[in-house]
């Protein structure tokens, strides 16, 4: 879709992504191409585009901390139960 349907402004999703990076430990560089690819993904397949920086979001954050929680060999089993 275009630009126009989306009523969120690029620096919001800037700030967005430098929390996202902050929050999971994660390099700014990383975060915004794993944003843009999982965007890319929602735009796509959305009929509805309200939402899509939203679930964005979401997809990345959780990537991230399941990455993260790879990387420092947390079980997500565990937690799961925690939840």
């Amino acid at each position: 879709m275009n630009q126009t349907s989306n009523p969120r402004p690029a620096v919001s999703r800037e700030s967005e992504i430098e929390f996202l990076a902050r929050e999971t430990g994660t390099p700014v560089d990383t975060v915004k191409e794993i944003y843009r690819i999982e965007r890319d993904k929602l735009e796509r397949s959305a009929r509805i585009q309200t939402f899509v920086s939203l679930l964005a979001h979401q997809r990345v954050k959780t990537l991230l901390h399941v990455e993260r929680r790879r990387r420092h060999g947390t079980s997500l089993v565990g937690q799961a139960s925690n939840s």
